[in-house]
């Protein structure tokens, strides 16, 4: 008997509507009692008005009905039966994707669902510069709503995560590389989570372009951190490496580094007037007043330092005085290097240059 191309045709159409009404029958079967049961017990939810936006947080490995009851708690869905039911008939219960998401309360299940599959989920950025110090952060994070500033500060110096984090000294002073990082709004709340982000992102760094060399030479990352924030502090636009020479020359021939930043802090604002009696000032990390590298970081320095730290160019550069154009001029004897410092500070009244944007950069290296 012959059968026509039609004719299969059909059968074929037949049997893949009867496949379907088999599956979802199966799966009417399997999960109609339980979402029944889910639909009818409970607690109650207060009505809430619609329209109002709502950021609600999916977890990473949310089950269906744990995404169902979180979207009915907040009012975003006024039935999780249905918001269910619309994900089995779809196939798509299992493709909602974590993260935080902005919903408007009393919405249509199938949009909701289209959103949580979308991964359109909300992000906040925030960026810390090169060369914050933890209390530049801890302004930074108490104006973002982050964290409170003593807070921060109290969390940065908290022995048991400086532990857990492999950070060597007192505080994460250095180790809180300065980048644009991305959150979760929810995350916010957890400010311990973006130090730690941060952190993780100093090691990557520091294990891919600064360790080998380290190594090689027997720094530690302490102190190639610690050398590595005077020289963010003082280096700018291409001149780490150059800043980085003055700093291991003079460290060779046992010469105070006398860099300004160091100078204030802890005690002044970054960006603050230096004055002749800041520079007199005994304290730790004056290096004015103490020889070798200051105690601990002064700053949470860039890739450029970190590099420059462990691979200083090769010239003999002693001195360096700030032309006020945004560049230094470096010197290698001492009259070189006041004659310099006549050309461009004569017309300054104090011992401080022009600071922009409380970016402190220091003014010189002199005896």
């Amino acid at each position: 008997m012959r059968v026509s191309i039609v004719s299969v045709f059909k059968s074929v159409c037949v049997l893949v509507a009867l496949a379907g009404l088999a599956v979802g029958g199966y799966l009417l079967h399997s999960y109609l009692p339980k979402m029944l049961e889910e639909a009818t017990s409970g607690r109650k939810i207060a009505p809430v008005p619609a329209g109002e936006e709502v950021i609600v947080s999916v977890p990473k490995g949310a089950s269906l009905s744990q995404v169902a009851a979180l979207l009915h708690e907040k009012g975003i869905i006024s039935n999780r039966l249905v918001f269910k039911i619309v994900a089995l008939i779809r196939g798509e219960q299992g493709k909602i994707k974590a993260g935080d998401y902005a919903l408007k309360t009393g919405s249509d299940a199938g949009e909701v669902l289209d959103l949580l599959i979308s991964g359109k989920t909300l992000m906040f950025s925030i960026t810390v510069p090169e060369g914050y110090n933890i209390y530049q952060i801890a302004d930074l994070f108490d104006k973002r709503g982050i964290m409170e500033r003593q807070r921060f500060l109290d969390m940065a110096r908290n022995p048991a995560l400086l532990k857990e984090l492999g950070v060597e000294g007192s505080s994460l002073e250095g180790y809180l590389f300065p980048d644009t990082y991305l959150f979760r709004p929810s995350e916010k709340q957890s400010g311990e989570k973006i130090v730690q982000a941060m952190v993780k992102r100093f090691w990557d760094v520091y294990d891919r372009d600064v360790r080998p060399t380290a190594d090689r030479y027997g720094w530690t990352p302490f102190q190639v951190v610690t050398l590595a924030s005077l020289i963010e502090k003082e280096a700018r636009m291409a001149e780490h490496g150059l800043v980085s020479a003055v700093f291991h020359n003079r460290l060779k021939k046992n010469m105070r580094l006398q860099s300004d930043p160091t100078v204030i802090y802890g005690i002044k604002a970054m960006g603050s007037r230096i004055t002749r009696a800041d520079l007199n000032r005994d304290h730790p990390y004056n290096t004015y007043v103490h020889a070798g590298l200051p105690p601990g970081p002064i700053a949470n320095p860039g890739k450029a330092s970190l590099v420059a730290a462990v691979e200083p160019e090769d010239k003999p550069y002693l001195y360096f005085v700030a032309r006020n154009d945004g560049t230094h001029y470096f010197s290698t004897t001492l009259r070189e290097h006041n004659n310099a410092v006549n050309m461009y500070q004569r017309n300054h009244t104090d011992l401080s240059r022009n600071r922009e944007n409380g970016n402190d950069k220091g003014t010189s290296s002199s005896n």
